[in-house]
Formats: structure tokens, C-alpha cells, sequence
């Protein structure tokens, strides 16, 4: 079932290739166990150090469950543990980079959202999108972090709208940077601006919401387009006063 080990890379390292390629290829199934600790020492000759090693890394990654005193279980692959993976990597990592592909990524997905929202929106999703607007024209200005919320808020009830699984797996992690790129792009806030950026992203999403409301989907689209794209503008202008 599994290859002899090399010496290009750590034994730990080599275990875990093994084992998670077992795992892709089917050999054990989601909710299956894997062979004991002790087994896995006799299997690849190596130590207890590598084995432990190798599983806290695959248990960290999402592929293996450890439960005490039963064993080590194959993941139950669900969209919450692949998204919250997903999380991870944004959260930790702090490449300049990789906020501005995110924003790109949404100004490519998106504005479609957008516009399939506008055909598939209901009167609770109109309710929701209205109070969510009402509680951002009310969030005080200094709390960006509430704020970053309620933005988030709305471009994921546009999310629930269009119903997808698979959607909602790539991007409710990217909508979660948005506090991360507010911080970015406001680390020294300026009153005056602070409320001329506010008042331009309410004016977005109420644009929005109007197409919506009135089941205009290229309007939806647009609005959302320019959205994003005043966006990204923020965050481009942001970098070069760096």
C-alpha cells in the first residue's frame, strides 16, 4: 500500500506524503480509521517522533481527526472544514498581494452574484438587505470593525440569495479579509475621509440594493462592478503611500 521511504525529505515529511496520498486514493474512506500509531511505526521503520509529527500536521491541514483514546479518523471533507483552511491561509498570510487578487477575484465573481440576486431575491432578502443599510448608515464612524461586519453582512446575504455551495465556499473567506483590508487602507484615519468613504460605499450598496429590489440584474451588475473597482482603487492608492 505504501512506497518505501527516500531521504530527500524528513521522515515526518515523507510520512505525511504517504499517508495523504492513501487517503486521496481512496484507501481510506471519510470516517475510516487508520492503522494504529504502532502500526504505522512498523509500516514505514521509522519513530513514534515522526508518526506523532506527521498526524499533528495532516490534523492541522484538516485531513485526519484525532480522537483520544480511539485513533486517528480520515476527515469528513465538509465545505465548513475546507472553508475555515481557507480562512486560515488569509488570515496569516501577510502578502500585500494577496488582498489585491482577492479584490480582483470578487471584481470577477461578484458582480454575477449581484445579478443573479436580482432575479432570485425574495421579499425576506429585500427586509434583510434593508435593515442591514439601516444599521450601517447608523454604525459610528470610529468603529471600523462593526462596520467591516455590516459590509460583510450584505454582500452575504446577496450570497444566501443565489444559493451555492460551491460559491459560498470561495468566497465567504475572501469576504472575510474585508476587515483586514479596512485596517490596510485606513491605519491612519482622517475624519472628513472617513465619512466621504463611508458615504461612498453606502451610495454602492444602495445602488445596489435598488437594482436588486427592482430585478434589474445588468443594473445589479454594474453597480456591483463599480463596487468593487472603487475598492480596489482604495487599496491601490493605499499601497502607493506606503
Amino acid at each position: 500500500m505504501f512506497t518505501p521511504l527516500g531521504s530527500n525529505k524528513s521522515l515526518t515529511q515523507q510520512v505525511e506524503n504517504e499517508l495523504t496520498e492513501a487517503i486521496r486514493a481512496g484507501k481510506y474512506l471519510p470516517g475510516n480509521k487508520i492503522p494504529s500509531e504502532n502500526e504505522l511505526c512498523e509500516i514505514f521503520n521509522v519513530s513514534r517522533t515522526s508518526i506523532r509529527e506527521a498526524v499533528k500536521k495532516m490534523s492541522a491541514r484538516g485531513i485526519v481527526d484525532v480522537k483520544r483514546g480511539s485513533g486517528v479518523y480520515v476527515s469528513e471533507m465538509s465545505i465548513k472544514n475546507t472553508s475555515e483552511n481557507l480562512n486560515l491561509f488569509f488570515e496569516l498570510s501577510s502578502d500585500e498581494n494577496i488582498i489585491l487578487q482577492t479584490i480582483n477575484t470578487r471584481l470577477i465573481i461578484e458582480p454575477a452574484i449581484a445579478s443573479q440576486a436580482a432575479i432570485f431575491r425574495n421579499h425576506n432578502h429585500i427586509a434583510l438587505l434593508k435593515a442591514n443599510m439601516i444599521k450601517m448608515r447608523k454604525c459610528n464612524l470610529d468603529n471600523k470593525k462593526r462596520e467591516a461586519e455590516l459590509d460583510n453582512d450584505f454582500h452575504k446575504i446577496l450570497l444566501s440569495i443565489v444559493n451555492n455551495k460551491v460559491l459560498d465556499l470561495l468566497i465567504s473567506p475572501i469576504f472575510n479579509l474585508i476587515p483586514k483590508f479596512k485596517t490596510a487602507v485606513f491605519a491612519k484615519p482622517i475624519e472628513s475621509r472617513m465619512i466621504d468613504k463611508k458615504n461612498i460605499m453606502l451610495d454602492h450598496h444602495e445602488k445596489i440594493l435598488e437594482a436588486i429590489i427592482n430585478k434589474d440584474n445588468e443594473k445589479s451588475h454594474q453597480a456591483m462592478r463599480e463596487h468593487i473597482l472603487e475598492t480596489q482603487n482604495n487599496y491601490i492608492k493605499s499601497l502607493q503611500k506606503q
